[in-house]
């Protein structure tokens, strides 16, 4: 086999129009920092060896931490192996285009909660098939899907309200939609019951059954979900203890006099003695390359694994009308496929923004809500600065209204975006990792999604607080004023991005201040730029709080106002100018405001994106 592999290569490829792939991989060892010293390493993978064929249902299984997901991910690609080769068909694999033929469904992974299963299923066809296809193919495609997973009396069921296993094969179909030849899964039977189990695997091995490669991980598979598993892949601490079929593992112990007791699992009676033989066994197998135990696949059939692992009662999965992609017109056109991604920049955009656009319509409770705070929010700081715009004795008070119009918004729009982004990383990672769409056109379309409710947020306040407060009746002005807290509320916004690309939910929440109150310092509000020291200056220019507060004040004060009525025996500010120098706002332009507010948004735009980007391609 070495020899086999050597010659080819320099052949780096995984053709695009072969039916099947099996896969083997040689001597892949894992590495990774352990300890407080940077020097400090751990090994994860010892040298191991395997082939997994098309056609075979294999299972990865060993004891917690002996490397089972590590292995899985390596093979996968979505982590790179320290040092090792991975073939595909004989040739050196060519991870680009293997990625393209595979899917990776994780053992986290999560679907939209708010659309439905057809509705789930016809997003991910216009993502994963795009215009290549008729639309009646699609609905074809989809429908035996959706009779083929057992969903068809769940089909019009949100997500959200699915039970653990469909939910599973929920993920499972959304995958088949563009018919992968190689499917890997991790822990697929993970926090599921034994029935619900045997479904999901007797579906994976009709899957493999069609000429599929299909590979999943498992801690430790029951005596019932054996008799559908043609290869077991035993990991103990690193290493392979087993590789062949489960008829052959007894012989396989039986001939290192390891007796497996009578009515015991053999495959737990493996798992037990991998930490006293792990030595013993890895040699016997030659840390998986020694293929002797492995048998040809089974040729039971379909009813008669139904017996033996008591699927005959289900009630949704007796599985039997999967479609058999090589006579699927959708799969031969996928094969012919070019490109990396099956659809354009553009109908990516639109899809994932009509997606977003509808989870939100499905889910009005926190737009309501989000609505509710800023409108009673403007009427009770309405009511406290009741009618002061015109008179100059509430110039000072005025202006405290302004910076803290600026401070609620900002706080507003960054924290509803920093705690829900996090929330979608697990879902949009497989989706992004299984090649449905670029991380640029995910990006754009959750800001996109986002601008609409944050506008209607904004403008609520802002025309209720003008209004109570007395501000100058003067649509220019009071289109300035809006426009600048739109401007501020959609940077707050990109800089929530930023934080939710960058942490979770709970160090978002931590964090998050940290990275938003120093704006505020640099605001000219508590400290104004003449008395700041000369070499921390530039951070007033970086602070778009700055340049927000001097687009409000020169919206209210600005534009040549003419002066205000005093109500009181002398005011200091019945001119406007004088407020206006006092602050050390006369040279400045609404202009730049406006410029400067666009340009930092677009560099903290881009940053989140960069950083979105980064943990696409990470596991943190």
């Amino acid at each position: 086999m070495a020899s086999e592999h050597s010659e080819s290569q320099e052949t780096n490829s995984t053709s695009l129009v072969e039916d099947s792939l099996n896969i083997s991989f040689e001597d892949i060892n894992y590495t990774v920092r352990h300890g407080v010293l940077a020097g400090g390493r751990k090994t994860i993978l010892h040298d191991l060896c395997g082939t997994f064929n098309a056609g075979e249902l294999t299972v990865i299984m060993g004891q917690s931490g002996a490397g089972k997901s590590t292995l899985m991910d390596i093979l996968a690609g979505y982590s790179k192996p320290t040092s090792g080769s991975i073939y595909v068909n004989g040739r050196v694999r060519n991870e680009k285009m293997f990625r393209r033929r595979s899917c990776y469904i994780l053992q986290d992974d999560q679907v939209q909660n708010m659309l439905t299963i057809q509705e789930s299923l016809h997003i991910a066809a216009d993502l994963k098939l795009g215009n290549h296809i008729s639309g009646q193919q699609k609905k074809q495609r989809i429908e035996e899907i959706i009779t083929s997973l057992g969903l068809t009396r769940a089909r019009r069921t949100r997500a959200g309200n699915l039970s653990g296993g469909q939910k599973k094969r929920l993920a499972i179909g959304l995958e088949l939609i563009s018919d992968p030849p190689v499917m890997f899964l991790d822990e697929p039977t993970s926090g599921l019951d034994s029935s619900i189990s045997k479904q999901i695997v007797y579906l994976l091995h009709l899957l493999a059954r069609q000429g599929r490669t299909v590979v999943v991980t498992m801690h430790q598979p029951s005596a019932g979900l054996l008799y559908m598993v043609d290869r077991i892949y035993a990991v103990a601490a690193g290493r392979c203890a087993y590789v062949g079929s489960v008829t052959q593992l007894l012989p396989y112990l039986e001939r290192m006099n390891l007796m497996c007791p009578p009515y015991h699992n053999p495959v737990d009676f493996l798992i037990e003695i991998c930490v006293e033989n792990a030595s013993g066994l890895v040699e016997s197998s030659n840390n998986g390359r020694n293929n002797n135990w492995c048998t040809n696949i089974s040729h039971e059939t379909d009813s008669s694994i139904i017996e033996k692992s008591n699927l005959s009662n289900c009630e949704e999965v007796c599985l039997t009308t999967l479609p058999t992609p090589k006579e699927d017109p959708t799969s031969k056109i996928l094969l012919a496929l070019k490109s990396t991604y099956s659809t354009s920049f553009c109908k990516q955009f639109t899809t994932l923004t009509r997606r977003s656009l509808l989870s939100m319509w499905r889910d009005p409770a926190f737009t309501i809500m989000s609505t509710g705070i800023h409108c009673a929010m403007a009427l009770f700081i309405g009511t406290l600065f009741y009618n002061i715009g015109s008179d100059a004795k509430y110039v000072r008070d005025n202006y405290n209204f302004l910076y803290f119009s600026l401070m609620f918004l900002m706080f507003t729009a960054f924290s509803s975006v920093s705690i829900n982004f996090p929330e979608e990383i697990p879902v949009i990672r497989r989706e992004h990792f299984n090649r449905w769409y670029t991380a640029g056109a995910y990006y754009t379309s959750t800001v996109v999604s986002a601008l609409p409710k944050q506008t209607v947020c904004t403008l609520s306040y802002a025309f209720i607080v003008y209004w109570l407060t007395g501000q100058p009746g003067e649509i220019n002005r009071f289109a300035s004023f809006c426009l600048i807290l739109l401007l501020v509320s959609y940077v707050a916004l990109c800089k929530g991005l930023l934080i939710g690309s960058l942490f979770n939910v709970k160090n978002g929440v931590i964090f998050g201040p940290f990275f938003i109150m120093p704006f505020t310092i640099f605001s000219g509000f508590f400290l104004r730029y003449t008395d700041a020291p000369f070499f921390i200056r530039w951070l007033f220019n970086a602070s778009f709080l700055k340049h927000g507060l001097v687009g409000v004040v020169l919206s209210i004060f600005g534009m040549n106002r003419p002066n205000l009525v005093c109500s009181d025996m002398y005011c200091h500010y019945s001119y406007p100018i004088q407020f206006l120098q006092d602050n050390g706002m006369v040279g400045e332009k609404f202009s730049l405001a406006i410029v400067a507010l666009i340009s930092i948004g677009l560099i903290v735009s881009v940053l989140a994106f960069v950083i979105l980007k980064i943990r696409l391609k990470s596991k943190w």
